[in-house]
């Protein structure tokens, strides 16, 4: 059996995007009579076929986006997409979220965009940005990124502030008169691609710094732990942070990089002997259902999750129309959140 022609291919053909191909296809009143008349000529040379959902789709005045998703078991990117879904649905736009495809990987699931009516892309957590931006290309696709795990940008790119965050809940901690304040730091050693570069956890550690440096406060090196595996839920307790409470210098709070690291912590100050917060105050970063899930429940910086799906679909949207939006990381605000853990 022959291969279904697809939108892209007609797109390839024509030389214009595939949101060209498809508006010209369904009549859409934006795109010129020359060119839906060459694009109708080359699709029926091509033997395309739309799909008959496609066409109710298109008949029916749809309008899609879609989100790339990570699959794995971290959900931060929920909230996001919650606010992103209630932002399009406002705009007059569905969104159609798409796991990342298990065999393929993140390009394999961006190509396959091309057989179905969607008019753009926000990828999430991207850390190939170059073979994804490869992907749009291919079948002139507009996208943007919510993403702060590579420097790299190859998109309008929408993340948390995350040194600006770190450093308000070291404040936090300071304030409450802490100031033998440790660091569990995660190593993602190259071990961990999804992660990238590990970006936010790197702006978290300069957040950490800048909060003890503008207090007076002496960066002890001793007390910046690494651990590896920082992600992994069935970790019982973290190794370096045993240590650390078994011969380190005497602590009197650790702000964990991400909420995830907590409950490890938590276990550890635990089996020490030591109370929380009384004897050692514990906050983290991200707000996920982790920091209400411990006991006690997690002081944690809320990453700007309602904000960041906004931003991205009006950014996208911004893009299908023709507008140029920068190729750049745009920062938003987190907020602190106190809970049991610190007070």
């Amino acid at each position: 059996m022959s291969r279904r022609v697809t939108l892209a291919d007609v797109s390839q053909a024509a030389g214009v995007g595939i949101a060209t191909v498809s508006r010209a296809l369904g009549d859409h009143p934006d795109v010129s009579e020359s060119t839906r008349e060459r694009v109708r000529e080359i699709a029926a040379r091509l033997g395309y076929r739309p799909s008959v959902a496609a066409r109710a789709l298109r008949t029916g005045g749809f309008h899609a986006i879609s989100a790339i998703v990570p699959d794995a078991g971290w959900g931060w990117w929920e909230p996001v997409m919650r606010a992103a879904h209630a932002t399009a649905t406002a705009r007059g736009y569905q969104l159609l979220v798409h796991p990342v495809d298990a065999e393929g990987g993140l390009t394999a699931t961006v190509d396959g965009l091309a057989n179905i009516p969607t008019e753009g892309v926000i990828v999430v957590s991207v850390p190939d940005q170059d073979a994804v931006r490869a992907a749009c290309d291919r079948i002139g696709l507009p996208a943007v990124a919510i993403d702060d795990t590579s420097r790299a940008t190859r998109f309008p790119t929408i993340s948390a502030a995350n040194r600006d965050g770190a450093r308000l809940v070291v404040e936090h901690l300071i304030a409450q008169g802490r100031r033998s304040i440790a660091l569990a730091h995660g190593f993602l050693g190259g071990a961990s691609p999804e992660w990238g570069d590990g970006l936010f956890l790197e702006e978290r550690a300069l957040g950490y710094r800048d909060a003890l440096e503008s207090a007076g406060i002496a960066v002890d090196e001793r007390l910046i732990i690494d651990v590896a595996d920082p992600f992994d839920e069935t970790v019982t307790t973290f190794p370096q942070i045993d240590a650390l409470l078994a011969d380190g210098p005497p602590i009197d709070a650790i702000f964990c990089a991400a909420d995830l690291m907590a409950a490890p912590v938590l276990r550890s100050l635990r089996a020490s002997g030591r109370a929380v917060p009384d004897d050692v105050a514990v906050a983290g970063f991200d707000d996920e259902r982790a920091a209400l899930l411990v006991d006690p429940q997690l002081t944690t910086v809320r990453q700007p999750y309602e904000q960041m799906g906004a931003t991205a679909v009006d950014m996208l949207l911004q893009t299908i129309a023709g507008e140029q939006v920068p190729e750049h990381r745009t920062e938003i605000a987190p907020k602190l959140v106190v809970r049991a853990s610190t007070s």
